[in-house]
């Protein structure tokens, strides 16, 4: 892993930076934020981005780690979190940064939890497993695709299927697993029906 020894510019103002140069941005609504940072405040102490007016909360990354964190599980929190896209040679995206000293509201601000590290760059494996139940939290039960079982990817609840049987050849006893059909089919699991 990179180091996370980023710090936002020092002075007075909002800098305009684009993605994918000194990090990456992760982007959700504040009220999943609020839920996520319940989480992360116990094991992971970087700063989170605020803005107040437009109710976002936007998390810094290593540069190019966002992808670290299983690439299925960003896709499986589509649409209420997002990975902002990094620099291309056509087109960039660009996220207002509050000056480092800036730690409250009225507007941009950086949100640091007690006990703070000092770090404004997230590790993406925690965030991203902070943020699924935070969604669900904010959103309900339904709100998140299923988890194939098999192969870990994002499955649509109506094409989701019980099977029956090991997930991997040498798990000592088979159970009830949710899995995309092909996937069960695959591993010679005994598919009971639609997933309930």
């Amino acid at each position: 892993m990179r180091q996370r020894a980023w710090v936002p510019p020092a002075g007075e103002t909002v800098t305009l930076l684009s993605t994918g140069e000194r990090w990456d941005a992760v982007r959700t609504h504040t009220a999943i934020a609020a839920r996520a940072f319940d989480v992360l405040d116990g094991i992971e102490g970087s700063a989170a981005i605020i803005d107040p007016h437009t109710c976002t909360a936007y998390w810094l990354l290593p540069p190019r780690e966002a992808a670290l964190a299983p690439w299925e599980q960003w896709e499986r929190l589509r649409p209420y979190v997002t990975v902002l896209p990094a620099r291309t040679d056509t087109s960039a995206t660009y996220l207002g940064v509050p000056p480092a000293g800036r730690h409250n509201s009225p507007g941009l601000h950086w949100r640091v939890p007690g006990g703070w590290s000092g770090q404004y760059l997230s590790r993406p494996a925690i965030l991203s497993a902070a943020l699924a139940p935070a969604v669900l939290a904010v959103h309900g039960a339904d709100a998140l695709p299923l988890r194939c079982q098999v192969c870990d990817r994002a499955v649509e609840r109506d094409r989701a299927v019980t099977a029956v049987g090991r997930r991997h050849p040498d798990d000592p006893v088979r159970r009830r697993l949710t899995a995309h059909r092909a996937c069960a089919r695959h591993a010679h699991l005994t598919i009971e029906g639609p997933a309930q």
